[in-house]
C-alpha cells in the first residue's frame, strides 16, 4: 500500500513536472479554418502538463466549428500536441424565406450565403433555422437533398429544387429546363421518361422549356 502511494504521488510529481506544458502545438489538416480560430477553440492552458489537459474535450470543442467534420489532438512527449482536423466539404446552397446558408452533405449550415453563386439550391419553406454549425433537419431539406442525388446519378445537372404547395418536386436544370416532378414516388420512372423526351426534342425549335411530369402516364410538355 504505501509502495502504491509512493508510485502514485512520483507519477503525479512527474505529470505536473513544467517541462510538460505545452510549448508546441502543429495543427495540420486545415484549409478554410484558420489556425487561429481552432487554438481558441482547443482552449489549451498554457501553463498546465499535457497530461493533465482533456484531448477529447478539445477535440470536441473543435469539432463545434461549422467548417471542422473531425478533430484529433495527440500528446507528443515533452511539450508538444499535434491537433489534426477534416473539414465539410460545401455540397449545395439552402435557401428559406430571405435567408441562406451553405451546407455539407450531411446538410450541417457551414456559412451563410453572401452571393447566388453556390448550386445547386434546394429551396426550403420559410422559417427554418440556417444557423452555421446547426443540422437541417427539415423533412423537405432532407427530400431534396436525397432527390438531387438521384439525379446526379442519372447525369442530370440541376441548379435548383423546390417543393410546390402541394408537396410536389419542381427542379429546373442546368439550361434553364424546369421538370415538374411531382410526388417522390416513382422518381425512378419518371427521371427515365424525362431522359427520354429530353433526347427526342432536343434538336427541335422553340426551345423545350418544361416537362410535365407528375401523370408520368400523360406527360407535357411545354415549348418556348
Amino acid at each position: 500500500m504505501f509502495c502504491a502511494a509512493l508510485v502514485a504521488g512520483a507519477l503525479g510529481a512527474a505529470a505536473t513536472w513544467p517541462g510538460f506544458d505545452p510549448e508546441r502545438i502543429a495543427v495540420t489538416g486545415n484549409h478554410r479554418v484558420t489556425r487561429n480560430e481552432i487554438l481558441i477553440e482547443a482552449a489549451i492552458a498554457p501553463h498546465v502538463s499535457i497530461w493533465l489537459q482533456n484531448t477529447g474535450a478539445m477535440a470536441a470543442r473543435i469539432e463545434r466549428i461549422p467548417f471542422v467534420a473531425w478533430a484529433g489532438v495527440q500528446r507528443i512527449p515533452p511539450a508538444s500536441l499535434r491537433i489534426a482536423i477534416e473539414e465539410r466539404i460545401p455540397y449545395a446552397q439552402v435557401r428559406s424565406g430571405q435567408s441562406a446558408a451553405i451546407v455539407d452533405q450531411t446538410l450541417r449550415a457551414l456559412s451563410a450565403a453572401e452571393d447566388d453563386a453556390m448550386a445547386p439550391v434546394f429551396v426550403l419553406q420559410p422559417g427554418v433555422h440556417l444557423t452555421p454549425g446547426t443540422f437541417i433537419r427539415a423533412a423537405s431539406a432532407l427530400e431534396l437533398r436525397d432527390v438531387y442525388q438521384a439525379m446526379r446519378e442519372r447525369e442530370f445537372v440541376p441548379v435548383e429544387l423546390a417543393l410546390d404547395r402541394f408537396g410536389g418536386l419542381v427542379v429546373t436544370l442546368r439550361g434553364g429546363m424546369r421538370l415538374l416532378l411531382g410526388s417522390e414516388n416513382d422518381l425512378d420512372q419518371k427521371l427515365t421518361l424525362a431522359k427520354a423526351i429530353e433526347a427526342q426534342v432536343a434538336s427541335r425549335q422553340p426551345q423545350l422549356t418544361t416537362i410535365d411530369l407528375r401523370a408520368p402516364a400523360a406527360p407535357v410538355v411545354v415549348y418556348r
